[in-house]
């Protein structure tokens, strides 16, 4: 479960990035991060979900510091043990930004999963600080975290209960449940069948998926906004009619009726308290050959 907010603060932005495959896309989204963290007064903390010397950890370290951040320290959980390490959680209080990059999700929560870091996370983010998570490391983000499974073939898929599986993620949001796959055009081939199959399960939540090199971030007025070169795929639970899940075996398809599914672009807004999804406003800047990577 999300921390509480305590009296005074402001939850801080959580966002959700698709896998970052160009190197422009790249330092864009690097800098809507860096933005939300502060600029050159953020003190940014790298939590790596593969291990600490892999490539992508060192490029968002040197690019973060060559933006003149004030400081970026990587945490370096090998096991279980680290995260109950007093400094780490000392060093977490006193950041600006939190920087999952890519990587396997199970392995981060193999070693974070009901640590005092794991803790300190949550509060970081109640007390205002900004946490981003990117590729399939997002979804550890979610209190639902959706699995990735072995996909069958296009010609042969059927929405069943097998195309997904569930594990408790860290609990920064309890309502948005991420999938992420790295073929971009994805959406009505793989996201969407895997998030109807996720709000079937629980109609509570709201699935989202997003093409590499675009984001999705979460204010705390709950509106989500996307942002970056392709579009995000929305799936909310709240009107849902009827799911026969709970009923079907698990390779046995089911019915799910009631879904709202939204396709939406750079700028768009999605209201995840009053279910609505709400365009851009006007603006009089050209935006050709630059909306794309437009920061949020």
């Amino acid at each position: 479960m999300p921390a509480p907010v305590p009296p005074g603060y402001t939850r801080g932005p959580i966002i959700f990035m698709g896998p970052l495959t160009e190197p422009f896309a790249f330092e864009r989204m690097m800098q809507s991060f860096w933005d939300e963290a502060g600029g050159y007064g953020a003190r940014i903390l790298i939590v790596p979900t593969a291990a600490p010397d892999h490539p992508m950890v060192e490029g968002c370290r040197r690019w973060l510091l060559g933006a003149e951040a004030e400081s970026v320290d990587v945490l370096s959980v090998a096991d279980r043990r680290s995260a109950f390490a007093p400094e780490w959680i000392a060093r977490i209080e006193t950041v600006t930004g939190i920087l999952i990059t890519d990587g396997n999700p199970l392995r981060l929560i193999g070693f974070l999963g009901g640590t005092p870091v794991a803790q300190a996370l949550r509060r970081a983010n109640a007390r205002g600080r900004v946490i981003c998570g990117v590729g399939r490391s997002a979804s550890v983000l979610s209190q639902h975290m959706i699995l990735p499974v072995q996909a069958a073939p296009v010609q042969e898929a059927r929405l069943t209960p097998s195309l997904i599986r569930f594990a408790p993620g860290l609990g920064i949001v309890n309502r948005v449940a991420f999938d992420c796959d790295e073929e971009a055009g994805t959406h009505l081939r793989t996201h969407l069948p895997r998030l109807l199959t996720a709000v079937a399960h629980n109609p509570f939540l709201i699935g989202v998926a997003l093409d590499p090199n675009t984001g999705a971030v979460i204010y705390a007025n709950s509106e989500l906004e996307v942002f970056g070169a392709g579009a995000a795929l929305i799936v909310d639970g709240w009107q849902v009619e009827e799911t026969t899940l709970y009923a079907a075996r698990i390779d046995q398809p089911f019915h799910i009726s009631g879904v709202d599914v939204h396709t939406l672009s750079s700028g768009y807004t999605y209201n995840l308290d009053l279910h609505q999804a709400k365009s851009p406003p006007d603006s009089e800047i050209p935006q050709a050959g630059y909306e794309r990577f437009s920061s949020f």
